[in-house]
């Protein structure tokens, strides 16, 4: 099926391979209202792909036929139409259009014309996703926002990404965003699902599809989050999907593609006979160089044969991509449509996903006061499931440390028994099943009224709903008996907003627009999770079968939040500007004592631009200055984070009687929302006629009420108690530049370059916190250690120095710096950060004629990670000798000089080396080439001789993950890698999946 559907693109992609015909060159000159040449003028033939742009003087060429129009636009000018006639030059002088200054942008509950924004928002718009081909849609930020940060936790298909909009800011809260899609704020409970390796759960973005957005906008600073009120602390992240055009044609665009999919790079890991050598090797020299064989240590004779584990577990993946848009609208009425199917398997085996949906949002003005519309996506989803990491059901952790000499087939291909808790990864995947599947709805109906000039009140009622269900069947094989589990979960949401806007303009000189609304959502989340095991064979899959049933939890978790808002924005002659917001949220999160609070912000603005002293100078096309200041809360506390709770059912078993009996936490009346004070102050230009754009701020975040658990005294019956004790800090520059570097008739170069920088600092912890020698207060961890007065994440480890080439022995540094060869957990110290100096992206678009390539960077510099996993996976004997181990661990000392990488195998350090140190913490600096796509669009005088078929046709090329440039003790390991979303676990790993590298090639057709 997977051939067929290869060769079906194949066809339809030489089908609209069609000769060229003659067609006519129009040529002219554009220039504004005073005559000044306009460059960057957007050229196209109305209802065909085929345009071009004014060169730096305001010339252009473009082909066309007799009889077709000229659609001619730009940036604050009327658009003008022209006919080509029977000449061969059209020169227009263009018109300024004062209402069309600037797009508009959405922000929180609103839009807002771009020029006139004083919130710090990153603006992702259609132009700078519309030809990446992404599995997800957070992958469509990545490197294009300053201040947004997204890891993918893994290669793994389904696992959410990392998302950091201006850093942790949060210890035991949640740190992901706030994710609305056209209004609806999802959920994205993480603990939906069983725990496969790697807390991160299933990508609440796996639910939109990205062929159907529009644009992205995120919310960084208090001026555009307080309006979220107790859920803006971590910033926001706003989807709005495709929208038809009122008065346009309806275009139809299918978009279908092919994809391939590899590993990006895999250590470098031992064969069989390799393996067998090393070992024999070792234990030779620690036998005082008498000969111990490999059959001597139960590992078989060299070339006895063995099984490439890690080559086993990867494949090449083959996908399918099939997206089908419909968009226009009449005089009144506009609608988008889609349909969309991908069926996606993974580099790993076991591993796919397909995904089926449908969108529709439809927009109609049903007379002069009244519009209404609606937007309503559906997805249906199912996920075959792999471990991430440090899982038995993760195939590549499981396959980078079975021993190679352990055989996975005998010799009349039956799966055998590994013989050690490290399975048979091949058995577990072909016949154990670990299915969910999903069904999302998300949309919301809305209605405006507008019964006077200004004045609008909007209705709107939404609902995101999901169903989940995963089973879980375990083979007699894997598991002795057979065992089947089965987890379903209902997560609904339904929500109301009714806002009423006020808008006017006062003697051409005073614009006021006031926001007032009211906010109202209720969610409530079922689970329930059962389990069977004794099944009496392979075949009987269902959990009836089970001799064994068991129902291991039933759980109900419903909460509400009400809120206030207003928003009041003032403007004088476009140049100086002036906002304010407030919100007041109740939430059932919180403590009765604390159940309401308060948000706030204000900003001000300053178009400089507007200046006759600014203009005098003859540069600026446009330059601003802005400042805000405000609060935001954080909710993510759990559902019943200030109640006393009590458990029942087997915890509360008595002589064989049911009971209740009170959880290890008291109930704590006084518990509300983390809260955030952020000041930001950016500058925002615009010169050289358009062609250069450069954006700037500073902003200093204090998050105060940090939520931690305080240690309860052994007599009070419980371990801890949950309160608002902590207060931490992130300050940071944030850059944006944007240019245009080349412009010609028919080439352009445009780059587009960010980058921020992030100081995180733990200002207080609770007053019973552990604390360290120097009486600062500490969270401590096996691997990380939040120590008040320094970063949340600081890597706390035994630092590892090297082999000594004289000695052979291992060395490391003791708690003062000294060399020691034996260390302990007292002489561990802060060795490095997960977290970045500064990390962006850079996208380079060039376009030639019908070709464009676009080539998207991202970076992150001065950030560590920990593997994990190399505890095991170097060294000799580090679980009893089964396990496999790198590469260059072949590089054992064996005389003085030696420069090695292992000690002496007669060293007493020889054992020691598999201790968590440093020496498993590396320089995750990294710059990868993340997206590069080459496209072609078919010319008119091909199109023509489709006889008006289609009015677009575009070929591309794609490639994701290509190249990434990193440090050389990374090789082998993916630098863009974490197995937690939680802040305390940032950029540790444990042989987690890295990413995928792929390649698509596919058309775009537009009827």
């Amino acid at each position: 099926m997977k051939v067929q559907k290869l060769f079906g693109t194949l066809f339809m992609l030489l089908l609209t391979t069609v000769a060229m015909s003659q067609e006519k060159t129009i040529t002219g000159t554009v220039i504004d209202q005073t005559g000044v040449p306009l460059p960057g003028v957007n050229i196209v033939v109305e209802g065909t792909s085929n345009g071009t742009q004014t060169d730096f003087d305001g010339n252009y060429a473009i082909t066309g036929n007799v009889g077709q129009v000229l659609l001619f636009t730009y940036l604050g000018q009327k658009s003008e139409r022209r006919t080509i006639g029977a000449s061969n030059v059209i020169d227009l002088q263009m018109e300024e259009d004062a209402q069309a200054l600037q797009e508009v942008v959405v922000i929180g509950y609103g839009n807002q014309e771009e020029r006139k924004i004083i919130q710090n928002v990153g603006i992702v718009k259609q132009e700078a996703i519309e030809n990446l081909q992404v599995v997800s849609a957070d992958q469509l930020l990545q490197g294009q926002s300053a201040g947004t940060q997204i890891v993918n936790a893994s290669g793994v298909l389904g696992s959410a990404a990392v998302i950091r909009v201006r850093g942790v800011n949060s210890i035991n809260s949640g740190s992901q965003p706030l994710i609305v899609i056209d209004g609806v704020p999802i959920t994205d409970t993480a603990g939906n699902t069983l725990n496969r390796g790697g807390n991160t759960g299933i990508n609440p973005l796996s639910f939109v599809n990205p062929n159907d957005i529009e644009s992205l906008t995120v919310l960084k600073d208090a001026g555009a989050t307080s309006i979220y009120g107790s859920r803006g602390a971590n910033g926001v992240i706003l989807i709005t999907t495709k929208r038809g055009r009122k008065g346009e044609n309806t275009t139809v665009t299918l978009d279908v593609s092919t994809q391939f999919s590899q590993s990006t790079d895999v250590p470098d890991i031992l064969t069989a006979d390799e393996f067998r050598q090393f070992k024999s090797d070792i234990a030779t020299i620690q036998n005082g160089g008498v000969f111990v064989s490999p059959e001597d240590l139960g590992l078989g004779a060299i070339g006895s044969g063995g099984t490439d584990w890690l080559g086993g577990v990867q494949r090449t993946g083959i996908s399918q991509n099939y997206n089908l848009g419909a968009r226009g609208g009449s005089e009144k009425t506009s609608f988008f449509f889609g349909l969309d199917f991908q069926d996606t398997e993974g580099f790993i085996i076991g591993n796919d996903q397909q995904r089926a949906g449908a969108r529709i949002n439809i927009d109609t003005q049903v007379n002069d006061w009244l519009k209404a519309g609606m937007n309503l996506g559906i997805t249906n989803n199912r996920l075959n499931r792999v471990g991430i990491e440090n899982n038995i059901n993760a195939p590549f952790t499981t396959a980078f440390l079975q021993s190679p000499v352990v055989p996975a087939f005998d010799d009349e291909g039956n799966f055998v028994q590994s013989g050690s808790f490290i399975p048979n990864i091949f058995a577990r995947v072909a016949l154990n099943t670990d299915e969910v599947k999903t069904f999302r709805v998300i949309g919301n109906a809305f209605t405006e009224i507008t019964p006077l000039p200004g004045l609008t009140w909007r209705s709107e009622f939404g609902i995101d709903k999901l169903n989940l269900e995963e089973f879980v069947r375990q083979a007699e094989f894997n598991t002795p008996g057979g065992l089947a589990q089965q987890i379903w979960v209902n997560e609904d949401r339904w929500l109301t907003n009714q806002t009423i806007n006020y808008s006017n303009t006062f003697n051409n000189d005073h614009t006021l627009t006031v926001l007032a609304g009211l906010n109202y959502e209720e969610t409530l989340r079922t689970r329930s999770n059962v389990s069977s095991t004794g099944f009496l064979t392979d075949d009987l899959r269902n959990l009836g079968s089970g001799a064994t049933p068991q129902v291991l939890n039933g759980d109900r978790f419903p909460s509400r939040l009400f809120g206030l808002f207003s928003r009041v924005s003032y403007d004088y002659k476009g140049k100086y500007l002036v906002e304010g917001s407030i919100r007041r949220d109740g939430s059932s999160r919180f403590g009765a004592n604390n159940r309401f609070g308060y948000f706030w912000s204000a900003a001000a603005g300053w178009v400089l631009s507007e200046e006759s002293f600014i203009q005098d100078l003859n540069f600026f096309d446009y330059l601003s200055f802005r400042a805000s200041i405000g609060t935001v809360g954080n909710d993510r506390l759990g559902t019943f984070p200030s109640l006393g709770l009590f458990n029942a059912g087997g915890f509360g078993d008595y002589n064989g009687e049911s009971g209740v009996v009170p959880a290890r936490r008291p109930a704590n009346p006084d518990l509300k929302w983390e809260e955030s004070e952020t000041l930001d102050i950016g500058l925002k230009s615009t010169f050289l006629n358009g062609r250069v754009n450069f954006n700037m701020a500073y902003f200093k975040k204090t998050t105060s009420d940090l939520l931690l658990n305080q240690i309860l005294p052994p007599g009070t019956g419980f371990n801890s108690i949950s309160r608002n004790v902590g207060e931490m800090e992130n300050r940071g520059w944030e850059f944006e530049l944007s240019t245009v570097n080349v412009r010609t008739e028919n080439f352009e170069w445009r780059t587009n370059f960010n980058l921020t920088t992030i100081d995180n600092e733990v200002l207080a912890l609770n007053e019973d916190a552990a604390t360290d020698p120097q009486g600062r207060r500490i969270i401590d961890g096996p691997i990380q250690r939040a120590i008040e007065g320094e970063s949340l994440n600081n890597f706390f480890l035994i630092r590892y120095v090297g082999i000594n080439p004289q000695t052979g022995d291992a060395e490391w540094l003791d708690v003062n710096g000294n060399i020691t060869n034996n260390p302990g957990s007292g002489d561990r110290v802060v060795t490095g950060s997960p977290l970045p100096d500064f990390s962006g992206g850079m996208t380079n678009t060039f376009t030639y004629k019908g070709f464009d390539l676009s080539v998207l960077m991202n970076y992150s510099y001065g950030n560590e990670v920990v593997i994990d996993g190399l505890r095991f996976a170097d060294g000799n004997d580090a679980i009893g000798g089964i396990v496999n181990v790198r590469r260059q661990n072949l590089n054992f000392w064996r005389q003085p000089g030696d420069n090695a990488f292992l000690p002496s195998p007669n060293s007493s350090t020889f054992d020691l080396f598999n201790q968590r140190s440093s020496q498993q913490q590396l320089d995750a600096s990294y710059l990868r080439i993340k997206n590069v796509t080459l496209g072609y669009n078919l010319p008119q005088s091909a199109l023509d001789r489709l006889g008006g078929l289609f009015t677009g046709v575009r070929f591309y090329l794609t490639g994701t993950n290509l190249l990434t440039i990193k440090a050389d003790e990374m090789d082998g390991i993916d630098p863009e890698v974490t197995d937690d979303i939680d802040p305390l676990f940032q950029g540790e790993s444990f042989f987690t999946a890295p990413q995928a590298k792929l390649y698509s090639f596919g058309a775009r057709l537009t009827f």
